[in-house]
């Protein structure tokens, strides 16, 4: 089965779904899509972080009661001007014990330097990094960053959305080098609402499309990921 690690799927938090029956609808068109396990990460800046176990609890059981067959675990998306005390870092963090890691935004719109900085203060309070959607700061893509961020034992975890060209001709063709050359290790829909769904499948048909092999484009969206959760 299919796993989501960069899902904004808890109604009324962020601008992910505004309603529970928004979050119901986008969890059955994940289902639909081949998923079985989404990480719920809404925005650090949008949410209490404690409050997100047990909203998360709250929505399993609004998917049980619906018999929806999804998975859904509590994490959180840290911008890179976050700060988090332990126990909020901890919350936001996901895998197994020995190998938490974190979601860390790619900025769109701010310089890269600030993201290393983030990510170096993460890495030394001992977490690892899984960086959401490179492909779509350009602050990262044109300053070779990105080699430091995987050199250092970061991951990347690249958008649907951008391997379909939603996010433009440019932005695709970054997400599908990111692929091709192997340094991008997972795909993500970072669905928001039903009008942004998840994209997996037609993602991993891009990725076919591009030359990779489909075997190693279906490891984006399943075996990577779930060896993440330690799943």
């Amino acid at each position: 089965m299919r796993a989501e690690l960069h899902f904004h799927i808890l109604p009324g938090v962020d601008d992910g779904p505004r309603t529970l029956d928004e979050a119901l609808e986008l969890a059955r068109m994940t289902v639909a899509d081949g998923t079985g396990t989404v990480v719920a990460t809404p925005h650090a800046r949008d949410v209490d972080i404690a409050s997100v176990p047990e909203r998360v609890e709250q929505l399993q059981a609004d998917l049980d009661d619906a018999q929806i067959d999804l998975t859904v675990l509590p994490g959180v998306e840290i911008a890179q001007d976050d700060r988090l005390t332990a126990d909020e870092l901890e919350i936001a963090a996901q895998g197994p014990s020995g190998a938490r890691w974190v979601l860390l935004e790619a900025p769109l719109f701010l310089d890269a330097p600030g993201l290393l900085e983030a990510a170096a203060e993460i890495s030394e309070r001992g977490y690892g990094l899984l960086i959401g959607h490179p492909e779509r700061s350009r602050a990262l893509m044109t300053s070779g960053r990105i080699d430091e961020l995987t050199a250092a034992g970061a991951k990347l975890q690249i958008n649907g959305s951008s391997l379909i060209g939603r996010h433009g001709p440019r932005v695709r063709d970054w997400a599908i080098e990111l692929a091709s050359s192997g340094r991008a290790d997972v795909v993500a829909s970072d669905a928001h609402r039903p009008s942004r769904g998840p994209v997996l499948t037609e993602a991993v048909r891009t990725l076919v499309e591009a030359g990779v092999a489909p075997e190693e484009a279906e490891r984006m969206v399943s075996a990577t990921p779930r060896a993440l959760l330690g799943l």
